[in-house]
Protein backbone atom coordinates (compact mmCIF):
# COMPACT_ATOMS: atom_id res chain seq x y z
CA UNK A 1 0.00 0.00 0.00
CA UNK A 2 2.40 2.32 0.70
CA UNK A 3 4.30 1.63 -2.16
CA UNK A 4 1.49 2.21 -4.35
CA UNK A 5 0.96 5.70 -2.57
CA UNK A 6 4.78 6.73 -2.42
CA UNK A 7 4.48 5.95 -6.46
CA UNK A 8 1.12 8.06 -7.01
CA UNK A 9 2.54 11.26 -5.64
CA UNK A 10 5.57 10.41 -7.53
CA UNK A 11 3.63 10.64 -10.35
CA UNK A 12 1.51 13.16 -9.63
CA UNK A 13 4.87 15.19 -8.51
CA UNK A 14 6.33 14.70 -12.20
CA UNK A 15 2.89 15.24 -13.82
CA UNK A 16 2.79 18.45 -11.92
CA UNK A 17 6.19 19.46 -12.47
CA UNK A 18 6.13 19.40 -16.25
CA UNK A 19 3.18 21.52 -16.52
CA UNK A 20 5.02 24.14 -14.53
CA UNK A 21 7.32 24.10 -17.22
CA UNK A 22 4.90 23.65 -20.36
CA UNK A 23 4.60 26.88 -22.45
CA UNK A 24 0.79 28.49 -22.00
CA UNK A 25 -0.92 28.30 -25.66
CA UNK A 26 -0.82 32.40 -24.78
CA UNK A 27 2.86 31.92 -24.61
CA UNK A 28 3.27 29.95 -27.36
CA UNK A 29 0.94 32.78 -29.30
CA UNK A 30 2.85 35.65 -28.18
CA UNK A 31 6.31 33.76 -29.05
CA UNK A 32 4.80 33.48 -32.52
CA UNK A 33 2.99 36.13 -33.46
CA UNK A 34 4.94 39.07 -30.86
CA UNK A 35 8.00 37.96 -29.67
CA UNK A 36 10.06 39.29 -32.75
CA UNK A 37 8.85 42.66 -31.97
CA UNK A 38 7.58 42.98 -28.09
CA UNK A 39 10.15 42.24 -25.54
CA UNK A 40 9.05 40.14 -21.88
CA UNK A 41 11.34 39.94 -19.71
CA UNK A 42 14.49 40.56 -21.51
CA UNK A 43 13.50 38.62 -24.25
CA UNK A 44 12.56 39.54 -27.78
CA UNK A 45 12.65 42.29 -30.48
CA UNK A 46 13.07 45.76 -30.03
CA UNK A 47 10.39 47.76 -32.34
CA UNK A 48 7.96 47.78 -30.44
CA UNK A 49 7.29 48.54 -26.67
CA UNK A 50 8.16 46.57 -23.47
CA UNK A 51 5.36 44.35 -22.71
CA UNK A 52 7.18 42.89 -19.27
CA UNK A 53 4.51 44.74 -17.53
CA UNK A 54 1.18 45.59 -19.37
CA UNK A 55 -0.90 43.44 -17.64
CA UNK A 56 -0.67 45.76 -14.35
CA UNK A 57 -0.99 48.37 -17.13
CA UNK A 58 -4.26 48.17 -19.05
CA UNK A 59 -7.74 46.44 -18.49
CA UNK A 60 -8.54 42.97 -20.61
CA UNK A 61 -11.14 45.44 -22.88
CA UNK A 62 -7.97 47.81 -23.55
CA UNK A 63 -5.43 44.75 -24.23
CA UNK A 64 -8.14 43.17 -26.80
CA UNK A 65 -9.22 47.03 -28.65
CA UNK A 66 -5.10 47.04 -28.80
CA UNK A 67 -4.80 43.90 -30.63
CA UNK A 68 -7.83 44.16 -32.45
CA UNK A 69 -7.09 47.33 -33.51
CA UNK A 70 -3.70 49.01 -32.88
CA UNK A 71 -3.88 51.91 -35.27
CA UNK A 72 -7.17 53.11 -33.17
CA UNK A 73 -4.57 53.85 -29.98
CA UNK A 74 -1.42 54.86 -32.08
CA UNK A 75 -2.36 55.85 -35.85
CA UNK A 76 1.73 55.57 -36.67
CA UNK A 77 1.69 52.00 -35.08
CA UNK A 78 3.51 49.39 -37.71
CA UNK A 79 1.94 46.73 -35.82
CA UNK A 80 -0.46 44.70 -37.84
CA UNK A 81 -4.07 43.94 -36.62
CA UNK A 82 -4.82 40.39 -35.19
CA UNK A 83 -8.75 41.71 -35.07
CA UNK A 84 -8.93 38.60 -37.12
CA UNK A 85 -7.57 35.54 -34.70
CA UNK A 86 -9.91 33.32 -33.56
CA UNK A 87 -11.61 33.75 -30.02
CA UNK A 88 -9.73 31.08 -28.41
CA UNK A 89 -6.66 32.45 -29.69
CA UNK A 90 -7.16 35.94 -28.78
CA UNK A 91 -8.31 34.76 -25.38
CA UNK A 92 -5.43 32.87 -25.01
CA UNK A 93 -3.03 35.77 -25.78
CA UNK A 94 -5.16 38.72 -23.55
CA UNK A 95 -4.87 35.91 -20.74
CA UNK A 96 -0.84 35.92 -21.23
CA UNK A 97 -0.37 39.61 -21.10
CA UNK A 98 -2.93 40.43 -18.16
CA UNK A 99 -0.43 37.94 -16.23
CA UNK A 100 2.38 39.97 -16.89
CA UNK A 101 2.89 42.11 -14.15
Amino acid sequence: MKYALSLSVLGLSVMLSNAAFAESAGEKLFNQKCAMCHKVKGKGGAIGPDLSKVGGKLAEAQLREKLANPKKSNPGSSMPAFATLPKGDMDALVGFLKGLK
